[in-house]
């Protein structure tokens, strides 16, 4: 069916609902779920209960009104509403019988009684959750798909309206307990336009029972690309805070190397050095970069974030160089750029190795001449910006494959900063969890729970693969589920957690005169067969497990001649 004549609908309803509207024209053929009360508007404009994309069809085309007796109501449609080959006057309802045709411009409309059938409609656990949009991510690196998270906290517990979940969601959506009044919802294969609409439904169906909610939503590239990220972020809407990562900003120094990092922080932020930070996602880059800036001379000047990964590419260099009036399709308005509005400041460019290797060439002639060309412009604009850059993308081997140029990589890593993974900094997992049950605590407006001495062993045990992401993630939920003045194991993802793979497999001991030294390069291949094993040959997971990229797993596999697992 082609864009001139669509109806929008969710997927076929999992509850048995009471009546069905079906809906044939031309170019039409759909079925919309009705409910078996209140009111549903139709219509051509989007936000209808059921929008039917077909010219024949006004704006706000007509009322379905569902208490007794049925009936429909002509809103004053340029095509008019016609029952028994009577077109309605406008505002005036006029009764209607079950499998009785109505059109509606050129489209024919029928309200029939759904005969009861049901699907089966699993709420799925949190764990279960993580682990399928940790393989969505996956599944959407390979086929630069979109998918996003949807959260919801609700005013009741989730069974009463788990039904009603059912029939507003798709049978491929993911719905899992985050809380007892909380639900997670994984949107597979969704564009952004498409999520907008499922939200507008969802919070349609909510209000028709009369559930308040409130809704928050991320989609994967634009607001992240791993599952912390996207959770934290759609939770942070959800909950109405600025789901800027803020919450990971204030440092927490409680860890030698850590001390070390600040200090050099600190002899870096003097100058106006470019630097690159490197390490996993989650480990803190962002509030590395933050502590430069304040603690330089540019304290005073803006500090500009930019993902380099979440947007296209031409919209990327929009954003970053700014463009002219008239540049291309919807530049309706000259714009600046973020290399102009950082002036005398600092831009951080976040996931700096997804750049293209266009975009690649006019950052590094920016950072070589310290002029900036905005798209669609001829006469460069001179700018005085610092830059930082970060990424947890391995840049050497990056330039071996082509995907990165070099030379752009000498520029920006004049100054590097391994900021190390939370696995290696153990003794700030308790004080990091302090702050997070402090934060999380006061916004529910209770005092803050203290961990049982086996949770926080269990938190210090885990390898955290999100790193500080995904403790924050981990703590604001154990506040919300915990209902007394302590937060224990069983408040945590223990699952998860007590299966997490230890980076120093035990070694079978046997008599010391017969033992070979173990090489480097040994125990690198050990490691990854281990990881391997226990993620029952799961890449993505392994390489979590191993606190690396995919891609960085894949190429040690190969160097250390690994055989790639078989699909289980």
């Amino acid at each position: 069916m082609g864009d001139a004549g669509r109806i929008t609908s969710t997927d076929e309803p999992a509850l048995d609902v009471q009546l069905l509207l079906l809906v044939v024209g031309a170019e039409v053929y759909a079925t919309e779920p009705l409910g078996s009360t209140g009111t549903v508007a139709l219509g051509r404009e989007p936000d209808n209960d059921v929008h039917i994309d077909d010219p024949s069809i006004s704006r706000n085309h007509a009322l379905i009104h569902l208490d007794p007796p049925l009936r429909i109501e002509d809103l004053g449609s340029s095509n008019g509403t016609w029952v028994r080959e009577q077109r309605l006057e406008p505002n005036a309802p006029c009764e209607i019988q079950l499998n009785e045709p109505v059109r509606v411009g050129h489209v024919t409309i029928v309200v029939h009684r759904r005969p009861s059938r049901l699907r089966v409609f699993r709420l799925h656990n949190h764990d279960y959750f993580e682990s399928r949009v940790s393989d969505e991510c996956a599944r959407s690196v390979r086929a630069r798909g979109s998918f996003a998270i949807v959260h919801a906290v609700l005013d009741r517990p989730l069974g009463e309206v788990r039904d009603l979940l059912a029939a507003t969601l798709r049978t491929a959506d993911v719905v899992a307990e985050y809380a007892p009044s909380e639900v997670e919802i994984l949107l597979v294969d969704t564009a952004p336009q498409a999520v907008r609409q499922a939200l507008v439904r969802l919070e349609k169906a909510l209000a028709s029972r009369g559930v308040v909610a409130k809704i928050g939503a991320a989609q994967y590239p634009a607001d992240g690309r791993d599952p912390s990220a996207l959770a934290g972020r759609a939770r942070m809407r959800a909950m109405g805070r600025a789901a800027t990562g803020a919450d990971d900003r204030a440092p927490v120094i409680a860890d030698e190397r850590m001390t070390l990092l600040y200090e050099i922080v600190g002899r870096v932020a003097a100058s106006d050095i470019t630097v690159l930070l490197l390490g996993e996602t989650g480990a803190g880059k962002e509030v590395i970069a933050e502590a430069i800036h304040r603690r330089s001379a540019r304290a005073d000047k803006p500090f500009v974030r930019l993902n380099c990964g979440a947007l296209a590419e031409n919209l990327l260099e929009s954003e970053l160089f700014g463009h002219e009036r008239g540049a291309f399709t919807g530049a309706v308005d000259t714009k600046p750029g973020l290399l102009e509005v950082a002036q005398g400041g600092v831009v951080f460019l976040d996931e700096v190795g997804e750049l293209q290797p266009a975009t690649q060439v006019k950052l590094l002639r920016v950072l070589d001449e310290r002029m900036v060309t905005r798209v669609g412009a001829v006469k460069p604009r001179p700018i005085d910006v610092r830059v930082i850059a970060a990424t947890n993308r391995d840049l050497d081997e990056e330039v071996r494959s082509g995907r990165f140029r070099l030379d752009l990589l000498y520029r920006l890593n004049a100054m590097s900063i391994i900021v190390p993974p939370l696995r290696e900094r153990v003794a700030e997992i308790a004080p990091l969890a302090g702050v997070f049950l402090r934060r999380y605590a006061a916004q529910l407006g209770r005092p803050a729970p203290a961990l049982t001495a086996e949770a926080l062993a269990l938190l210090e045990s885990y390898t955290w693969p999100g790193n500080i992401r995904e403790l924050r993630n981990v703590i604001e939920r154990a506040v919300v589920l915990c209902t007394g003045d302590e937060i224990g194991v069983a408040d945590l993802p223990q699952e998860r957690m007590r299966s997490t793979f230890s980076s120093e497999p035990a070694v079978p001991q046997s008599d010391p005169a017969l033992q070979i030294p173990d090489t480097p390069e040994a125990a690198e291949r050990r490691r990854i067969r281990a990881a391997l094993e226990a993620s029952a040959g799961n890449q993505t997971i392994a390489a979590k497990m191993l606190g690396m990229s995919r891609r960085t797993l894949i190429n040690k596999m190969e160097k250390l001649q690994v055989p790639r697992p078989r699909k289980r």
